[in-house]
């Protein structure tokens, strides 16, 4: 009989008082039926099971004693069948074996009666030894299995998650009919009670990250003109107001908060406001100056009127002026001399010093803010290109002449652009016959920049429609009967390129008008081809027919008509009609009007001779009326724009040759420069 090994043996207490619980170890511990069952080696003779009886569930502690493969029951106590309870002891009922198995001989045992198979001598004590150590390791994996059996079976639940405890709550009220109705009145009583508070309201929107809007304008008070660059912040937002003492803040958080406006030389201001979802227009506020004012009446050279909207500024203090063109400037702490800048849109920039106790208004004229160009003939037999104001200050030399030019010099100025187109004979090159070949040349008056854009025998300009100057050239060496002598070009100063639009022996008459260019391309060496009236656009789309025939001379009587002589029939247009229409004999009035729009096309200028005089009449080009400027000795063409209501005009006499400057807004001329006259666009002449 084989020694109990005391050191393999485990007693493992299970206190439950669960029956389920019980009912699973007890179901864990039943005896494999397949597996032979261990017997001690002393038993020859069958043994019968014990009656086994329904045992209840006790209430006290279950203990069971576990038993490792490798252990047997003392030999002096009968092997029993395991214990069962409950329905497991009704289920299993007897167990009787119906033969009487043979003795089996337990591991231990038999380790303890082995013989050497060779000479049938027992083993010696050290391989006992190994053979018992693997037994016993054996028997602890076992019994940790089971171990871990046994912890799995009392291993309480994986506890749920918020939103599985959360999901199981709602699922179980929202199969209750009565629970889904409160859950539904409760939201909805939640969501109203949100949508009535303003605090829970805006607590909600703004966590669920809704954002607003809000703007206000700032004046001065003492002005109640807009003030710039005034810090409003709100609810951690800031902004700046702009030129109209605006301030737009974005991505404002909603609710109740404070409202803060600071400017150096005003009084703070802070106000509780609420911001609501959407835009909050929060009104205007008045700054309450309490810094150093200084007085500046501004207003325009020519006309004499105030002007709204100019600013001055000195620092980072800046103010407006009123109606008036009165401005309060307003500064903190002021140094003992002060730099002062007035600007206005489309004037020249007035900047100056002034002494910081400085007393009292001061007066400030301003003038359009792009020079007038002009040719200046002071040295002899060169022709010199100069800019100027409107005030005649800071005239610059532009162009230096080369003393090659002829004074059949023309000078035509972009409408908008600081750019004026030259025609000249300054190359000083000739042709095979030796005569004096014409050049156009772009000059840009803010660089003194030119560049030659072509040379030719003759060229004769036609007027600018956008960045594209369009001319007519002579080209040069071809013979007379060349059915492509002259050219019709648009030339892009911008890009350097230069298309052209039609050819011809030569034009009987090219006209400008509005966005469109007319010309009559001759009949001569043409065998009636391509001789019509035509109307293209500058860029050379848009080709139109506009009479089927022959035009010899087109005279512009009035801003929108055009008449028309052809041989043997006159006709009249009215620009913008498919067609003209014929007159039963010549118009009473032929002077043809050269009209030169505003850069804004509201209105457009001529000059006509009354009473011996030039007369400067400007035409409304929306109520279709004519008003007069000015009725002066010598009045002539050319005449341009400076802006929209500042025009120049020539004036030619024994006493004079210069160019004077006039508003439409009221105030007389005023001289610019004396100048060389020279063309500009004038009506079409005949070579």
């Amino acid at each position: 009989m084989a020694k109990k090994d005391t050191k393999n043996e485990k007693k493992t207490e299970l206190v439950h008082d669960d029956a389920e619980v019980v009912a699973r170890v007890e179901k864990m511990m039943e005896p494999d039926t397949k597996k032979p069952q261990p017997a001690t080696a002393e038993m020859s003779e069958p043994t019968t099971a014990p009656e086994v009886t329904e045992l209840p569930v006790p209430k006290e502690p279950l203990k069971i004693k576990i038993l490792r493969d490798n252990e047997a029951a003392d030999t002096d106590e009968p092997v029993s069948a395991p214990l069962l309870t409950g329905d497991s002891a009704e289920a299993e009922g007897p167990q009787v074996p119906e033969t009487t198995p043979e003795p089996e001989v337990l591991p231990a045992e038999a380790d303890s009666q082995h013989v050497s198979e060779t000479d049938g001598s027992p083993e010696d004590p050290k391989t006992a030894e190994a053979v018992e150590d693997i037994v016993r390791r054996e028997g602890d994996e076992l019994l940790k299995a089971e171990d871990e059996k046994l912890a799995e079976a009392f291993k309480p639940p994986a506890p749920k998650t918020f939103f599985q405890k959360l999901r199981s709550t709602l699922g179980d009220i929202w199969k209750d009919p009565r629970k889904r109705k409160v859950l539904l009145g409760s939201l909805a009583m939640l969501i109203l009670i949100i949508g009535v508070v303003p605090v829970s309201r805006y607590f909600v929107l703004n966590t669920v990250g809704v954002r607003a809007s809000a703007s206000i304008q700032v004046l001065d008070k003492s002005t109640l003109q807009p003030l710039k660059n005034v810090e409003v912040t709100l609810r951690g937002v800031s902004a700046l107001t702009d030129e109209s003492g605006l301030a737009k803040l974005e991505k404002v958080k909603l609710g109740s908060t404070q409202l803060k406006i600071e400017r150096r030389a005003f009084a703070v201001i802070e106000r509780k406001v609420t911001v609501g979802w959407g835009s909050n227009p929060l009104g205007e506020e008045r700054l309450q100056p309490t810094g150093t004012q200084y007085a500046f009446m501004v207003t325009d050279y020519l006309s004499g009127q105030g002007i709204k909207k100019a600013e001055a500024t000195s620092g980072d203090a800046s103010a407006f002026s009123d109606e008036s063109g009165k401005i309060l400037l307003t500064m903190e702490n002021p140094a003992d001399e002060l730099e002062i800048q007035i600007t206005s849109d489309g004037r020249r920039t007035e900047t100056f010093t002034m002494s910081g106790d400085a007393k009292g208004e001061r007066k400030i004229q301003m003038v359009p803010a792009r020079k007038h160009a002009y040719i200046s003939r002071r040295d002899e037999g060169r022709y010199d290109v100069y800019a100027a104001y409107a005030d005649g200050k800071e005239e610059t030399l532009v162009l230096k002449g080369t003393g090659n030019e002829r004074d059949d010099i023309v000078l035509v100025p972009h409408p908008t652009d600081d750019v004026i187109a030259l025609v000249s004979t300054r190359d000083g090159k000739h042709n095979e016959d030796g005569y004096l070949l014409s050049t156009l040349t772009i000059v840009d008056l803010r660089t003194k920049s030119s560049e030659t854009v072509q040379s030719s025998e003759r060229i004769q300009l036609t007027g600018w429609f956008g960045d594209r100057l369009v001319y007519v050239r002579v080209v040069s060496g071809a013979s007379a009967g060349n059915p492509q002598r002259n050219r019709l070009m648009a030339y892009h100063y911008k890009d350097d390129t230069n298309n052209e639009l039609a050819a011809s022996n030569y034009f009987n008459d090219v006209m400008a008008v509005r966005d469109r260019i007319y010309y009559a391309p001759s009949g001569a060496y043409q065998n009636g081809v391509n001789v019509s009236l035509f109307s293209v656009k500058a860029d050379g789309s848009d080709k139109k027919i506009i009479l089927d025939k022959e035009v010899w001379n087109m005279f512009r009587t009035e801003h929108d008509h055009i008449a028309l002589a052809a041989p043997g029939a006159w006709y009249d247009y009215r620009i913008g009609d498919e067609r003209p229409v014929k007159l039963g004999g010549e118009p009473a009035r032929l002077t043809s009007r050269v009209f030169a729009d505003s850069p804004n096309s509201e209105k457009s200028l001529w000059v006509d001779i009354r009473d011996g005089k030039g007369t400067l009449i400007v035409h409304d080009t929306k109520n279709n009326k004519d008003k007069t400027l000015r009725t002066q000795s010598g009045l002539k063409n050319p005449v341009r724009w400076l802006n929209d209501s500042t025009v120049v005009y020539r004036v030619k006499t024994d006493m004079e040759t210069a160019d004077y400057a006039l508003s439409l807004d009221g105030g007389d001329p005023k001289k610019i420069a004396d100048v060389t006259n020279t063309d500009g666009i004038d009506r079409w002449y005949y070579y």
